[in-house]
């Protein structure tokens, strides 16, 4: 089972760095982190050692996720949703920890839920032992399936992306209204370190330094606002200001 896992894994080289890629479809599509691409140059490397370029379909920091294509057609992984693992449950992640290519680690299941950063909704937590290069590889159960891709760890747990919010991303779906920014988080609420270009957040002028005055759970409910009816306002400390920032899906933005 470890060895058919190894296979739907390649190495993604770009830039300086690199990290882990997972097999979605027999067409050639591999998904990853989007933090794992710094630079306009990817490569991927499958199990057999061989290379080839690759092509960004499409990327979203805000999500953490990456789709690239390429002319490689390793084996497609076996997909399955999260929704049905539970805590105590034997998880492995394959990836190329440090350069290691194809290392297998195995941990067990501890939460599935949000956590009060970032925006999404549901993370896979367990006590999986993750390192740099392990970002964008999979997180698969006992049995060979699928389930998630790992991407950080926090506080000593291993994060992971559950599978179905992968494939929707494959599948150019979201549910979610993406704002388009990184944050770290505060005591004042979440500063803006980084601006997606093209990005919603840019669109209605969010400016890098600006603290939102919020949880990470109440911005994921307010742009569920913005989806719902159109718009929501988003308190904002600017320049030691309190303002609040109002954003719309199709109009711009004005501060008050």
């Amino acid at each position: 089972m470890i060895e058919q896992l190894q296979k739907s894994a390649v190495q993604v080289i770009n830039g300086n760095g690199g990290g882990s890629g997972i097999v979605w479809d027999s067409n050639g599509t591999i998904v990853t982190n989007a933090h794992v691409l710094r630079g306009r140059s990817v490569r991927v490397v499958d199990a057999d050692d061989n290379i080839a370029p690759a092509r960004i379909v499409r990327q979203d920091r805000e999500s953490d996720l990456a789709v690239l294509e390429t002319a490689l057609r390793p084996k497609a992984a076996e997909i399955a949703p999260a929704a049905s693992l539970t805590p105590g449950q034997i998880v492995i992640a394959i990836g190329n920890p440090h350069g290691r290519t194809g290392a297998v680690t195995m941990g067990m299941i501890h939460a599935l839920g949000p956590l009060n950063f970032g925006p999404r909704h549901t993370w896979i937590q367990s006590d999986i032992h993750l390192a740099p290069g392990n970002s964008g590889g999979m997180l698969a159960t006992a049995d060979g399936k699928v389930v998630g891709i790992n991407t950080m760890i926090f506080h000593g747990l291993g994060l992971a992306i559950p599978a179905s919010e992968a494939n929707a991303f494959v599948q150019g779906e979201t549910d979610r209204v993406l704002l388009g920014v990184r944050m770290i988080p505060v005591p004042e609420g979440l500063v803006v370190i980084g601006i997606e270009r093209g990005s919603l957040a840019e669109r209605v002028h969010v400016l890098i330094g600006d603290v939102l005055r919020c949880t990470a759970q109440e911005l994921r409910e307010l742009l569920a606002e913005v989806k719902t009816n159109g718009s929501a306002d988003i308190p904002v400390l600017r320049g030691g200001q309190k303002k609040a920032l109002r954003v719309y899906l199709t109009q711009e933005a004005r501060a008050a």
